[in-house]
């Protein structure tokens, strides 16, 4: 889960590992790639002698957060709002200075975002990624942030730091076979 858009300041932006319980994250790194010049800017995030918590999760968040890592986020947050990509690679921070060029040597995983910017296609080919996902795709930017889903998508939904990702809930059509019947079903409801 990644949430770079918050009230104001961006003041409670957080990036969310989960793993199995109880899993030590020794040789992993988190990087952050901005996409103005698809190169990593503030320092990568080094896990090495921390550990997904009892229920599998890992946060990154703002001083304040009580998140095991916390970053200052200065006058308007350390995550920047995008076009944007968390990387989590396999290696240390040092591996990582500021303005590496992305590549996907040793990458584990990434997340493009944004909020209601343009697809930074460069930026997500160098990553090997296909999608860049809208934070602000209900709206609602700095209440929700982008959450996995089952299908290893992503969706802009309620925050959910330091639990279960939420699911964005399927649409069920009633047939009608009329636009009498139409006139006559609920409002609210949805028909076919």
């Amino acid at each position: 889960e990644v949430d770079a858009d918050t009230p104001g300041a961006d003041a409670a932006e957080f990036i969310e590992i989960k793993h199995t319980p109880n899993t030590a994250l020794d040789g992993l790194v988190v990087v952050l790639f901005n996409g103005s010049d698809d190169k990593s800017y503030n320092d990568a995030i080094d896990l090495d002698g921390y550990s997904t918590d009892a229920n599998g999760f890992f946060v990154i968040g703002s001083t304040g957060m009580g998140t095991p890592i916390e970053i200052s986020p200065g006058s308007s947050g350390w995550l920047q709002n995008g076009p944007d990509c968390v990387a989590l690679y396999q290696g240390d921070a040092t591996d990582f200075p500021n303005d590496t060029v992305a590549t996907q040597t040793n990458l584990i995983d990434a997340m493009c975002y944004d909020t209601n910017d343009g697809d930074d296609t460069a930026l997500m080919t160098a990553l090997g990624v296909t999608v860049q996902y809208n934070e602000d795709a209900n709206g609602s930017k700095d209440t929700e942030s982008n959450q996995m889903q089952v299908d290893g998508s992503f969706a802009a939904l309620v925050t959910t730091i330091n639990a279960e990702n939420g699911e964005v809930s399927a649409i069920t059509y009633t047939s009608v076979s009329d636009i009498a019947t139409l006139r006559a079903g609920t409002a609210g409801s949805y028909y076919e």
